[in-house]
């Protein structure tokens, strides 16, 4: 996203947008605002990594795990896992698209065997996001990106998770504050809206 001079760019981040489904920006605003400094959020692949990666302000070294150029989708969760394990007194919280979770979901019975204290927000658009972004910028029709997905709630639970789903927007941010405060392994289903990409993420 290229920001002028003299642009709001907390306007064309939205994150006082609190229409439902979620919008990224307003997704990086909360997400910000609950981690605290020293908290890591791990990406997996999806175009929401682009919001993160121009938009979430670090406050310090490791604190956003991305692997960027190696586009590895179901990167996310492991990842996560990784970083709990690494650094047992932070906050972490896995960010990743249905496509992407779905990739590596089998994992949360891993993160609780290990007893990971951990959050997974699960970013729900029925659909490989990324591609079918880039394919209508190209001018192609849409061609077999959009996918099925379990109800994250009860998949969650059915490994001895917590499921949660937002109701609202303005619900988000303290739904995912307790989570983060809270011990054990927490998904988080969330709708999002990604009609924005291609005026915000052009250029």
């Amino acid at each position: 996203m290229r920001v002028k001079e003299g642009d709001d760019y907390r306007t064309k981040m939205n994150e006082k947008d609190d229409s439902f489904p979620i919008k990224p920006g307003k997704l990086v605003s909360d997400v910000r605002k609950v981690m605290p400094s020293d908290g890591v959020i791990a990406l997996d692949n999806g175009v929401y990594k682009l919001w993160f990666a121009k938009n979430y302000k670090a406050h310090g070294p490791n604190t956003i795990i991305l692997d960027n150029a190696l586009a590895s989708m179901g990167a996310g969760l492991p990842s996560a896992m990784a970083a709990r394990i690494v650094w047992p007194k932070r906050k972490v919280v896995a960010i990743c698209g249905d496509g992407g979770f779905m990739m590596n979901s089998q994992e949360i019975e891993t993160s609780i065997r290990y007893g990971l204290d951990l959050v997974v927000i699960i970013l729900r658009d029925d659909s490989y996001g990324m591609i079918q972004w880039k394919q209508e910028a190209m001018g192609f029709e849409n061609f077999g990106l959009e996918i099925g997905n379990p109800d994250f709630v009860k998949y969650a639970e059915s490994y001895g998770a917590n499921g949660h789903r937002p109701d609202s927007t303005a619900e988000f941010e303290g739904m995912l504050r307790e989570c983060v405060n809270c011990s054990g392994v927490h998904l988080i289903e969330v709708p999002v809206d990604y009609s924005d990409n291609a005026r915000l993420l052009s250029g």
